[in-house]
Parts: structure tokens; sequence; C-alpha cells
């Protein structure tokens, strides 16, 4: 089982925040495919494995898969904006 590392509190506290609201979430699953949803979250879980977003829709997203929420890009993924910028361009 692979384990995850933990996000910085601030990041937590904006999923946190975000929680019973739709949002503008963009991510990585299990496979390194990108993602993006705009599905309530539901709560932010910890376990034994790491710390996960848990949507309204039962997907669990490690917090280390998010690249961004709201255009609020997250640690190691800030120059997605260009990356995906382009990729919307096209």
């Amino acid at each position: 089982m692979e384990t995850y590392q933990t996000l910085a509190p601030a990041y937590v506290e904006l999923l946190t925040k975000a929680v019973g609201h739709k949002n503008k979430l963009e991510y990585f699953n299990e496979y390194r495919e990108y993602k993006a949803t705009g599905a309530p979250f539901k709560n932010v879980v910890k376990n034994e494995t790491g710390e996960f977003l848990e949507l309204a829709t039962g997907v669990e997203i490690p917090l280390s898969q998010i690249i961004s929420l709201n255009n609020v890009f997250f640690p190691g993924y800030e120059d997605y904006e260009e990356v995906l910028g382009m990729r919307c361009s096209r």
C-alpha cells in the first residue's frame, strides 16, 4: 500500500473550508491521469496511509495528488498553471 506525504496546514485548511461547497478541483488519479471535478467535498480524512479529500461521490483523493483548488495551485504543481493553460487553448 502506498503512503502519501502530509500537506502544509494552510492547504489542508483551504480544503476544510471548502467542504460542503461545489469547487473546481484538479488532481491526478491513481493512474496519474489528469482529472477535474466540480463535485462537492464531503470531508478531509486522515488514516494510517495519509490524508485524503473525500468527495460527495465517494472518491478519495490523496492530498498530495491535488493540483489545484479554485485556481490555487498546490505545492509541487505551481508550474501546472502554464501547462494546463496551453492544454485548454487547443
